[in-house]
């Protein structure tokens, strides 16, 4: 399998977008949008390619609290509505919320119908679009309902991301520095020089950054091995992104929680398996600069612990399991811990101070 084919990106993405709109532009088409991006980039799609004047606009809205099954109903509904069929085609145009629910939704309606993503935020250039994994949310516990589906094509634009927030952009810049991680000392050392999101936020970077996730997924399509690695610093990271969505009115984005997760991960791969330290202090200083430092709202630990249970990698919830590292490029997974550890990894991130660990 070789899905990394099927991404596509400037002029010659464009093209091939237009190539694949008149190609369905008889059997139905329908555009799943969020309050964002049907005024700032839906506009952009109409104007750049033809055949989309009879398009169904489906609207959700963005935030993680409605990444539920019952937004998937909604969409079901509005393409019960819309009269689509199995040949239709959805167009997924958002972040990492609208490619995972609509890349759901259109896997289920009908045992299946044709979608493509076009990732409009920097998350889920490098991720979320890419991939085949699908789903939503169960009681605020991450991706607990989906399926791997594959698109029929990812369309990466960086015009995009003009419409970004820095924020927005910062959380893109979590996965992406997860990617250089597991990848390679290069990659990583990239980071570390440009210290900048700005700086790697642009088509060259963000195309090296998927293909460093799509090298694995070919590899490993159902996560089954290698794909594990994928979720370095997302076991912790899950579990504060959803503590954040319990008591946070202003709830960290996925991104930002990642960022936590890869600190406390590479502490427990320094105990585990000797990762260096300068490297976990390169890590955190660039993370601290870039990142405000979180406040928990209370001692968090097991209440993290019992969030982490529902992690999908764990074959029981008396162990949980965690992908690592033993160094910079050379990832990990099925690892266990223990709780020890793991409450150490976190009393680490939360004394550390708003500078830097020295």
């Amino acid at each position: 399998m070789n899905i990394s084919n099927s991404i596509y990106s400037g002029v010659v993405g464009w093209s091939r977008l237009q190539e694949v709109i008149l190609e369905y532009s008889q059997s139905g088409i329908y555009i799943l949008v969020d309050e964002n991006t049907v005024g700032l980039c839906l506009p952009v799609l109409k104007e750049k390619c033809n055949g989309l004047e009879n398009a169904m606009i489906i609207e959700i809205q963005s935030t993680e609290s409605n990444k539920t099954i019952a937004s998937v109903e909604k969409v079901w509904q509005q393409l019960v509505v819309g009269n689509a069929v199995r040949n239709s085609l959805m167009i997924c145009l958002g972040g990492g919320l609208i490619t995972d629910i609509g890349g759901f939704a259109a896997a289920t309606f009908k045992r299946g119908i044709n979608f493509i993503h076009i990732p409009t935020t920097l998350l889920a250039m490098v991720d979320a679009a890419l991939g085949g994994k699908t789903g939503v949310n169960l009681n605020s516990i991450k991706n607990q309902i989906g399926v791997f589906s594959l698109p029929k094509a990812v369309f990466i634009f960086d015009e995009f991301l003009k419409t970004l927030p820095d924020r927005q952009k910062l959380s893109g810049y979590a996965e992406m520095l997860k990617h250089a991680m597991i990848h390679s000392e290069n990659l990583f050392d990239k980071f570390i020089v440009l210290n900048s999101h700005e700086k790697v936020c642009n088509e060259v970077n963000i195309l090296e950054s998927a293909a460093v996730k799509m090298e694995i997924v070919n590899s490993d399509f159902t996560e089954t091995g290698i794909r594990k690695a994928l979720n370095f610093g997302h076991t912790i990271g899950h579990a504060i992104e959803s503590y954040s969505q319990k008591y946070d009115t202003d709830p960290l984005l996925h991104g930002e929680a990642i960022a936590i997760g890869l600190i406390c991960e590479s502490f427990i791969s320094m105990r585990m398996f000797g990762m260096d330290k300068n490297d976990l202090k390169r890590l955190a200083n660039l993370v601290s600069w870039h990142f405000p430092h979180y406040r928990f709202n209370s001692r968090p630990g097991n209440e993290l612990l019992a969030l982490m249970c529902h992690d999908k990698k764990n074959a029981s919830t008396s162990k949980l399991n965690f992908s690592l590292i033993r160094k910079i490029g050379d990832p990990v997974y099925d690892q266990y811990p223990g709780e020890k550890l793991i409450l150490e990894s976190l009393h680490f991130y939360i004394n550390l101070e708003v500078g830097f660990f020295v």
